[in-house]
C-alpha cells in the first residue's frame, strides 16, 4: 500500500472514531442521526481532497455565440383553406370572405417557412442580456383572427390582449398559467406570464373556435419564431458547451409538434424524432444553418 496513501487512512479513521465517540454515548435509541458535514470534509481532505469541494459542478464553457439559419420547405407551398366561419360574419368574414388558416405558411418567393420555433431546452448559463423580461407584449385579435400566431416571450412579461373586433372575444390560454377571460369589443386586458411551458400551448377563442393561435414563454430569451422568410436567430448562447435545441412546429409529423428533418444535414446534427439536436458554439461563433424541411415532415 502507498505509504501516503497509508498516513492519510489512519488518519481518516482515527479522526471517524474520534467523531463517532463524541455522539455515540450521549445520543439516545430515539435521537435521529444528522451528517456532520464538518467531519466528513475533513476525512475526505485526509484522504487527499480538496477542501471545499463537497459538491462537484458540472463544467461549463465561457463566452457566448449566436445560433442563427433560416428553415427552407423542399416541394410546392400548400395553399391554405379558409377558416370555417360560423357566426359573426359580418364582423369575421367580411364581404363574404373568410380569412385563410396558418396551420402551415410557406413563402411562395423563397419558399421559407414561418411561425417555425427554435429553443434552448436547457441553459447553464443566461447572458445578462437575455434573461426575463419586463415590457409588455401586444397580443391584438381583428377579423376574428389572432394578429400574431405563434407568439414567444419570457416569464414575467405582460401579455396585453386586445380584442379589436366589434364583437366580443373570450381569450383562452392553455397550460401551466390558464387565462380564460372575455375581452369586450375595444378593451385590452393584461395578463402576466408567470410559468415556463416545454412547448408552445393552444391559445382560442371559445366565442369562436375557429380561432387558433400559439403562445411559448421560456424562463430565458433563448428561442426564436422564424420570419415570413423562414428565417430565426437566437444571439448570446452559453458558448463552449452542448446545447440541446428544440424545433417545434404545429402542423409537425412528430408528436407534440416535434419537427424532425431527416436529411443529410439532419443527422449532420444528429437531430432526433422529437425534434431536438445537439450544437457546441464557439465563442463569438455566428452558427449559420440552413435547413431544408421535406414535405413528409408535416402533417400532423
Amino acid at each position: 500500500m502507498n505509504l501516503i496513501f497509508a498516513d492519510r487512512l489512519s488518519a481518516a479513521l482515527a479522526l471517524a472514531v474520534v467523531t463517532l465517540s463524541a455522539v455515540g454515548c450521549s445520543r439516545s435509541n430515539d435521537e435521529p442521526v444528522y451528517a456532520n458535514l464538518a467531519a466528513a470534509e475533513k476525512i475526505r481532505v485526509a484522504l487527499g481532497g480538496e477542501a471545499g469541494a463537497v459538491e462537484e459542478v458540472a463544467a461549463t464553457g465561457t463566452g457566448w455565440a449566436t445560433l442563427k439559419g433560416k428553415f427552407t420547405f423542399d416541394g410546392d407551398p400548400p395553399t391554405m383553406p379558409p377558416y370555417g366561419v360560423n357566426k359573426d360574419q359580418a364582423t369575421c368574414a367580411p364581404g363574404g370572405q373568410a380569412p385563410l388558416q396558418q396551420y402551415l405558411l410557406v413563402d411562395p418567393a423563397s419558399k421559407g417557412i414561418a411561425n417555425v420555433v427554435v429553443f434552448a431546452r436547457k441553459a447553464s448559463r443566461v447572458h445578462e442580456g437575455s434573461g426575463p423580461k419586463t415590457d409588455s407584449i401586444l397580443f391584438d385579435q381583428k377579423v376574428c383572427l389572432f394578429l400574431t400566431h405563434v407568439q414567444g416571450m419570457t416569464t414575467g412579461q405582460t401579455f396585453d390582449i386586445r380584442n379589436s373586433d366589434n364583437v366580443g372575444h373570450n381569450t383562452n390560454i392553455s397550460g401551466q398559467n390558464g387565462f380564460n377571460q372575455t375581452i369586450a369589443s375595444g378593451a385590452t386586458t393584461p395578463f402576466l406570464v408567470k410559468k415556463e411551458e416545454a412547448a408552445p400551448v393552444p391559445v382560442r377563442c371559445s366565442i369562436h373556435p375557429w380561432m387558433l393561435a400559439y403562445l411559448l414563454p421560456r424562463s430565458n430569451a433563448y428561442f426564436a419564431v422564424t420570419a415570413e422568410d423562414g428565417s430565426f436567430e437566437i444571439p448570446n448562447l452559453p458558448a463552449g458547451e452542448k446545447l440541446e435545441i428544440q424545433v417545434w412546429h404545429e402542423n409537425a409529423a412528430g408528436g407534440n409538434g416535434a419537427l424532425f428533418v431527416n436529411t443529410p444535414e439532419g443527422k449532420k446534427l444528429n437531430w432526433s424524432n422529437k425534434g431536438r439536436f445537439i450544437v457546441t458554439l464557439e465563442e463569438n461563433e455566428e452558427r449559420d444553418l440552413p435547413i431544408v424541411v421535406p414535405a413528409a415532415a408535416f402533417g400532423g
